[in-house]
């Protein structure tokens, strides 16, 4: 390796300090000695293999809770669905599940709801549930109460604990309480949240349960109370991988979520780009230029799935508000957003880079050492702020969208 070309190298290398979000930290450290030594096919290596494990991690999702708790509605509205629309999980006053029943993300099938049945029933007694439902085998629960939290509840929640397990109460149903205390004098909603969350903990207290936390949720008004919190709280319990999966799987509704979406997203860019830096390093320029477009249509389509653009969401999220999809579209900037193709996502790497540059890229690829290291710096630069800008758009036409979608709920 030359010296002009170490220098090279050792550019793209500074970039990938010690702070590398996305990966584990196992993988951390893998990347950080392959760099270390200069390694680039190594480093390249581990990026994906974790990119694979992402791919492929699962998680499961238990959700439980007595009759009418409002534990199909909250499978529904975690998941980003209407109770009536295809994949639903049943609705209804009477228990209506029997056995442990999956219900995989429409969108983000690895992420899969289980609704589990009630505990203390005839069927499944408290004495047999955690042998019964195979507790094991779920990342964490859900333990709703549509007015408080049961004896049978508390046991439940002190066995999750005993398999070092978490777990999280919510109180369900938020919306109908308050509709019935807006008709006192001198109401006022803070303080009725405060009154029911307060008095939920209170109760887990005296039934053992230690330092309590309870999240008060409303299936129809997903975005408000403690539901936006819920969900940030059970994503950072998660480890890297798993968290990252359920965050971009959880429901567009909310200033916090979609933030936390941007943020997660961000943080697996550098990694998209070194597959473009690594792609530029072998000297064969059109091959570099196709796979640079792959990147880009992959991730630009992955990101608006995430954030709920995607036409199968969109049109969900316009039948919840009783609008049409191209009414929610309408309010969306981003042209390349609105129908990702690779023409569309070609034309783009090309003004990112300029006529001139891509040409230029073809001559110094071909120069051995040198010629591959400035293509590849070039192409991990490219590829990484094309990337950030794109999300950029997408989450700021997510909170169009959003907008949108909530003054149509008020008016219709």
């Amino acid at each position: 390796m030359t010296e002009d070309s170490k220098t090279h190298w050792d550019d793209l290398f500074s970039k990938w300090g010690s702070k590398l979000p996305g990966l584990s930290e196992e993988e951390t450290e893998e990347f950080q000695t392959a760099v270390k030594v200069g390694n680039l096919s190594k480093a390249i290596s581990v990026v994906k293999k974790s990119d694979q494990l992402l791919r492929n991690t699962k998680l499961n999702i238990a959700i439980t809770g007595n009759s009418g708790s409002g534990k199909s509605s909250f499978i529904n509205a975690i998941r980003s669905l209407n109770d009536d629309d295809s994949g639903a999980a049943e609705t209804g006053v009477n228990e209506t599940t029997k056995v442990p029943t999956a219900y995989p993300h429409p969108i983000h099938p690895n992420v899969i709801v289980w609704d589990l049945p009630g505990i203390g029933s005839p069927k499944y007694p408290t004495e047999t549930y955690v042998k019964d439902m195979n507790l094991d085998q779920y990342d964490f629960f859900i333990i709703i109460a549509a007015l408080r939290f049961t004896e049978t509840d508390t046991k439940l929640a002190k066995e999750i604990k005993r398999m070092g397990k978490k777990f999280y109460f919510v109180r369900s149903k938020v919306d109908v309480d308050l509709d019935n205390e807006q008709r006192k004098r001198n109401f006022k909603e803070e303080k009725t949240l405060e009154v029911m969350r307060n008095r939920c903990m209170r109760h887990l207290q005296e039934s053992g349960i230690i330092s309590p936390q309870v999240f008060l949720v409303s299936r129809w008004d997903f975005h408000k109370y403690d539901s936006p919190l819920l969900q940030q709280t059970f994503a950072n319990d998660l480890d890297t991988h798993k968290r990252h999966v359920l965050i971009c799987a959880l429901p567009s509704t909310s200033e916090k979520i979609l933030k936390e979406k941007q943020k997660a997203l961000q943080e697996q860019i550098w990694k998209q780009a070194l597959k473009s830096c690594a792609l530029a390093a072998v000297p064969l320029p059109f091959l570099s230029v196709k796979c640079d477009v792959d990147i880009l249509v992959e991730n630009m389509r992955e990101y608006c799935k995430s954030f709920g653009l995607d036409d199968d969401s969109l049109k969900s999220l316009a039948k919840q508000v009783r609008m049409s999809a191209d009414e929610l579209k309408s309010v969306m900037q981003c042209a390349l957003a609105k129908d990702i193709t690779r023409e569309e996502a070609l034309k783009r790497l090309r003004e990112a880079t300029g006529e001139n540059m891509m040409t230029v890229k073809y001559f110094i690829s071909v120069v051995p050492l040198i010629g591959t290291g400035i293509a590849a710096e070039r192409s991990y630069n490219v590829t990484y702020e094309m990337l950030h800008t794109f999300l950029d758009e997408v989450a700021e036409d997510t909170q169009r969208v959003l907008k949108k979608a909530l003054e149509g709920a008020e008016d219709n």
